[in-house]
């Protein structure tokens, strides 16, 4: 049992030192709250850039910058819908190391527009993924049920751009907030974890089949 409680110790301690590439969420103004676009919303054409330092830039026709129109994701702060006065989307670009990240979003639907289903195109990394939303008569300005949703990329280190593109024409598009990237464990902790957990539980049987023929 000790030399199974050692092994245990040193596997976990190999699995801290190989650690993640980058610990910190590196995406600025995620939150859609520097600035939060003042009153109820904003509407911000393609072509142009909003949020502290302008680090979001809109594509296609427009989006809406939400203020208090509808109740902020989990995540706090504000929100976007990514069809302003036709089917528009955001993109930012970003600098981190070579290496596996993870992507979290909160997803839900303009209201306004009734129910039905909603689609956006999110691109980053080595990824182009189309997520979609279903707008149901639950779904109200007080209580948008947003999704938390999330997507494994892989980057190169040469500079990535994340863009979330809505797939719905007119207004009353996908709504997004609460947009964070930060690293995933490289692929060698998870080996040396399973292996040495693999480890303990031979040991274990072999020690369990000594106890049995005594």
């Amino acid at each position: 049992m000790l030399r199974a409680r050692i092994l245990a110790a040193a596997v976990l301690a190999a699995g801290f030192a190989f650690g993640p590439a980058e610990a910190a969420t590196i995406i600025q103004d995620g939150n859609f709250n520097d600035p939060l676009a003042s009153g109820t919303f904003q509407t911000v054409t393609g072509g142009n850039s909003f949020g502290n330092g302008n680090v979001w830039q809109v594509l296609g026709n427009s989006v809406d910058v939400i203020g208090n129109y509808w109740v902020a994701p989990t995540a706090g702060g504000g929100s976007v819908d990514l069809s302003g006065n036709e089917e528009g989307g955001i993109s930012q670009a970003f600098n981190v190391a070579a290496g596996i990240y993870k992507l979290s979003f909160y997803l839900s639907g303009n209201p306004d527009g009734g129910v039905g289903p909603r689609s956006v195109d999110v691109q980053v990394g080595d990824q182009n993924t189309l997520f979609g939303y279903n707008i149901t008569a639950a779904n109200s300005k007080s209580d948008m049920n947003y999704l938390l949703e999330t997507l494994i990329f892989k980057s190169d280190g040469t500079g990535d751009v994340l863009s979330f593109l809505s797939q719905d024409r007119g207004p009353f598009g996908p709504v997004v907030g609460g947009v964070s990237i930060a690293a995933v464990p490289e692929a060698a902790t998870w080996i040396m974890m399973i292996l040495g957990f693999g480890g303990i539980g031979m040991m274990l049987r072999g020690q369990r089949r000594q106890s049995s023929l005594a």
